[in-house]
């Protein structure tokens, strides 16, 4: 036996508390009591003490960006500023800080208009104010809309006749671009950043790895295959490299942006599906983005916003297209994870979804990613397909505010309705749009259980709120389940991996306010320790 931890309290998340677990060849061999698991001690196996530590399995975000998070360690970080102004100050300082030299990009991410005094989207004129010698590009936090200068716009090709399916390109009076880009516009200039190479790779996603299992992660359901993201030879190279040295931090699920026909193509030509791959990565759905957000009034809805009535957002697809999209995944035995914010979104999903059903049943998962807006109608023919979603539980904090604005009361009550989702049958996991959120699994589970929108408020719609054994499943055995990996994570059993999260105490007893404020002591992926507090000076 290779190590065997004793004195626990381990929630095994499979119907039973245990106190030890036995570990062998990065599998659990046994979950038990700690006579049964020292029984199984030989000269050379590790014992460790747990000293009364809460165990659970170890968290996977459903959804999220690990190379963007990455990333963002060493961009321009726009979160939290309040006006176009201070984008412009912290710009300047960034390019003089890193010595950026003239002609590379600069590309700043984060920023949220509805934070300035007056909530007017930031436009070409701001990133130029930034510089007028690299190609600036500004990143609103939704990753839906941006703001481009004269230079970036020019590199990309973009002109005012410049036609974008699925995107636009905002005008002024007389016709001329104004530099706000939207949806596919802005997928689209982000393919001319440079791509980085796999040493470059490599050591993104170290960083955001080490990051990771500091926040007990040791696995994430990741959006990399992307405009502004990397190729998948290049992330198979670096992932391999990385497991050849022992260095791998966290699985990762992968999702492959394929938006149109010509994007699918490399895929079915080499024979893939949901689920190939090893241990450390597989390929996971392919991720079709069919609406914006609601922070920027791009997610797409039945009925106009409350708060511009002529305005339904951005269908990224016609229903015919969208049904063409998923069939060919669908009956290449590729789930798609579909990013829908709104209503009309939702419905042009589900639709699809049934098309390919009804013509060829497969025993797939597909997915809604934020699912955040929809009702009682739309869920039920979710569950009866078999559909999962990913939630973001931190946006009821962020967008909380928002939500009734845009939407007005009646479909407000209806909107990021996670105990619903449960009740109607569909299964969940729980994500942070990293980098648009915090990816610490802890702050999801405290959002799921209070629902507060600041740390003093009341609970926003309370009804949706989760108890704290389905919150902890969000990040534990749901997204095990969207990823058919149920026999290999997701539970502390005996044949399963031996991931797993050390708490400094039990989250099903402390106070719902304590959740977030719980400590990461250890995190183990595969029975290697990936984080020690006591190694690493604490978090």
């Amino acid at each position: 036996m290779d190590k065997i931890l004793i004195n626990g309290v381990i929630h095994t998340m499979a119907g039973r508390t245990v106190s030890a677990l036995a570990i062998r060849n990065g599998h659990i061999a046994l979950a038990g009591s700690d006579r049964e698991a020292l029984a199984l001690r030989t000269a050379d196996t590790e014992v460790i003490d747990l000293r009364k530590s809460c165990v659970l399995p170890g968290f996977t975000d459903s959804h999220m960006h690990m190379f963007l998070t990455g990333r963002s360690f060493e961009r321009l970080d726009l979160r939290g500023v309040r006006s176009p102004e201070e984008i412009v100050r912290r710009g300047r300082d960034y390019i003089r800080s890193r010595h950026v030299p003239a002609g590379a990009w600069v590309v700043g991410y984060g920023y949220d208009h509805n934070q300035f005094p007056n909530p007017v989207l930031p436009d070409g004129k701001v990133a130029q104010a930034i510089s007028a010698e690299h190609p600036v590009l500004l990143d609103r936090i939704c990753g839906h809309v941006g703001a481009a200068n004269p230079m970036a716009l020019r590199l990309a090709g973009f002109g005012p006749d410049t036609m974008i399916p699925g995107g636009e390109l905002d005008k002024d009076g007389t016709g001329n671009l104004t530099g706000v880009i939207r949806e596919a516009a802005l997928d689209l200039i982000k393919t001319f950043e440079p791509k980085p190479a796999k040493e470059e790779l490599e050591c993104i996603l170290q960083e955001a790895g080490r990051r990771f299992a500091a926040a007990g992660l040791t696995a994430v359901h990741s959006d990399d295959l992307c405009p502004e993201g990397t190729d998948w030879d290049t992330l198979r190279a670096a992932v391999s490299d990385l497991e050849t040295q022992g260095k791998c931090q966290v699985r990762i699920y992968e999702e492959w942006e394929a938006p149109h026909p010509e994007q699918l193509r490399p895929i079915l030509k080499q024979g893939l599906y949901s689920g190939w791959g090893d241990d450390w990565l597989r390929l996971a759905n392919i991720k079709l983005i069919t609406d914006g957000s609601l922070g920027a009034r791009t997610a797409f809805l039945r009925a106009g916003y409350q708060d511009e009535a002529e305005n339904r957002g951005i269908p990224v697809y016609t229903q015919q297209e969208l049904d063409e999209m998923t069939a060919l995944c669908h009956n290449r035995g590729l789930q798609v994870a579909f990013h829908a914010i709104g209503d009309g979104a939702l419905e042009q999903c589900v639709n699809a979804v049934e098309k390919a059903m009804a013509a060829a049943p497969k025993p797939l998962r597909h997915r809604i990613v934020h699912c955040q807006i929809g009702d009682r109608g739309l869920y039920r023919r979710m569950a009866a397909l078999g559909m999962g979603a990913d939630i973001q539980p931190p946006f009821t904090v962020s967008d909380g505010p928002l939500v009734e604005p845009r939407l007005g009361p009646e479909r407000a009550a209806e909107s990021y309705a996670w105990r619903t989702l449960l009740d109607c049958g569909i299964s969940l996991g729980g994500g942070s749009d990293s980098p648009v959120e915090s990816y610490k699994p802890l702050w999801g589970i405290y959002c799921a259980v209070t629902r507060r929108c600041g740390t003093d408020s009341l609970p926003w719609l309370p009804e949706q709120r989760l108890s704290v054994r389905q919150a902890v499943s969000l990040y534990t055995s749901g997204p095990a389940w969207l990823a058919h990996a149920e026999d290999r994570t997701g539970t502390l059993e005996a044949g399963k991996l031996a991931d797993l999260v050390v708490l400094d105490r039990d989250i099903f007893t402390v106070q719902p306010e304590e959740i977030k404020n719980l400590r990461v002591l250890r995190t183990m992926a595969g029975g290697r320790v990936t984080w020690n507090a006591e190694e690493s000076g604490g978090q």
